[in-house]
């Protein structure tokens, strides 16, 4: 079962309400180095970053907390923007997620980091710069260890010799 993908859609709904939809807000893209945004202002691209784990929980299973670290990646044109820039939008994310309980999760999103990722070249448009900033939110889930059925030996007939007249008797069961 996928527990990531409800929590990357749930953030991107969050992202889509608090920014009134004035920027796009996807899944981060599969091919990062040729992505361009089709926006005017740019994109917020979230992805599930890392997992780490903890001790294990004394019981007869595996359990253990699961953190999740999620990124927020700003892809914009500009740091300060009639539109909003870059800065805007940082502390737009980090407002509308910090607090933020997503589905699945035991523990609200809270901020973990955040700076400067890089800056490109426009591929499309070839005289813009593409800004590129990170947030990083960090959230916990439950790992618990999938038991499978242990196999189930059926006895059919026990024979028991008794000690004091050596006589043998034996009990047969029919397993549907």
């Amino acid at each position: 079962m996928d527990f990531i993908s409800p929590i990357e859609d749930a953030i991107i709904k969050r992202l889509e309400v608090k920014t009134a939809k004035r920027v796009l807000v996807q899944c981060y893209p599969d091919d990062p180095e040729t992505y361009e945004p089709t926006h005017g202002v740019g994109a917020l691209l979230v992805r599930f970053a890392e997992g780490n784990y903890g001790d294990t929980r004394d019981t007869s299973l595996v359990v253990q907390d699961r953190e999740m670290l999620f990124e927020v990646t700003l892809a914009m044109w500009s740091l300060r923007g009639k539109q909003g820039g870059i800065y805007e939008y940082m502390e737009t994310v980090r407002t509308a997620l910090t607090g933020f309980l997503p589905p699945n999760c035991s523990k609200k999103l809270t901020p973990v980091s955040e700076g400067y990722v890089g800056r490109g070249a426009g591929l499309k448009v070839k005289n813009r710069r593409l800004w590129q900033y990170q947030i990083t939110f960090r959230t916990e889930t439950i790992n618990i260890e999938v038991q499978e059925e242990e196999p189930v030996i059926l006895v059919k007939r026990i024979t028991a010799l008794c000690e004091t007249t050596n006589e043998t008797f034996t009990v047969s069961s029919e397993v549907p």
